[in-house]
């Protein structure tokens, strides 16, 4: 594993790489393990996802909060297009689109903690949300794979490329069994139990599917590459990913993001 921010002090962040295929050596899922306990998670809703008639564009600003960009560490992906799916998403007491009681639930709280579990798991727990994302059915819960990963592995339950590909690009957010390490793996010509394979050897207990395709996924580091310089992407988790050097933090997303935050 390799120290995110290094300096000598016990790093906030990890980075490692799992390679779930026993013969493809080209497919790796390289992950990010972040530390809740000095990290916060945020998300954001883009200018045009996820689609909704119930909130009005002066809520959906596409950008990191301006009271962040000082301790902004990175921006990465958000769900799929509501079209796809119709995965719930509600952010500050706004319903963008309502949850389905099949969706992985990524929930932020207004404690600064996250959750991830099946809606049923947890509903009760909402008022306390200061958001939540919705993805497909949850890849890992509670240390077990979904029982379709295993009967069916080759299911498009979890999505796949215009062209029908299941080996693709994919992107999950998981959580150990402390609910303290938050990891982030993006996944090189994976399948989705492939996928949730790399996630649960790096620790996760709880893992959530978000977006899928090299188009829509990507994990940007940010910062200021010399004095003086704008608030920019300084490097990317994986080589080839499609990014704005500003975006996010100037030019507007229309897709809604995560993103990390010194505490």
């Amino acid at each position: 594993a390799v120290p995110e921010g290094g300096g000598g002090a016990t790093p906030a962040m990890l980075r490692t790489t799992a390679h779930p295929h026993a013969i493809k050596g080209h497919v790796f899922t390289a992950i990010v393990a972040i530390d809740l306990r000095r990290i916060d998670l945020r998300l954001v809703a883009g200018t045009e996802e996820p689609k909704s008639k119930s909130v009005p564009p002066e809520h959906r600003p596409g950008l990191v909060a301006a009271d962040d960009l000082a301790s902004l560490i990175a921006v990465f992906n958000g769900g799929f297009m509501a079209k796809h799916g119709g995965w719930g998403m509600m952010l500050a007491g706004e319903t963008y689109v309502p949850p389905r009681d099949e969706g992985c639930t990524i929930g932020l709280y207004k404690d600064g903690g996250v959750r991830i579990g099946s809606w049923p798991a947890l509903k009760e727990s909402e008022p306390s949300m200061a958001a939540y994302r919705q993805t497909p059915p949850c890849l890992v819960e509670k240390g077990e794979l979904h029982p379709v990963l295993l009967s069916e592995p080759e299911t498009k339950k979890w999505g796949s490329s215009e062209t029908g590909e299941r080996e693709i690009r994919r992107s999950a957010l998981g959580l150990d069994a402390s609910r303290r390490t938050l990891f982030y793996g993006m996944g090189e010509w994976m399948s989705a139990r492939g996928l949730a394979e790399s996630m649960l050897a790096a620790g996760a207990v709880d893992v959530a599917e978000i977006d899928i395709n090299w188009s829509y996924t990507r994990f940007l580091f940010f910062g200021h590459p010399a004095p003086g310089d704008p608030l920019q992407v300084t490097s990317t988790l994986v080589p080839k990913m499609k990014f704005v050097s500003q975006g996010y933090v100037k030019k507007p997303s229309d897709r809604d993001f995560f993103y990390l935050k010194k505490r």
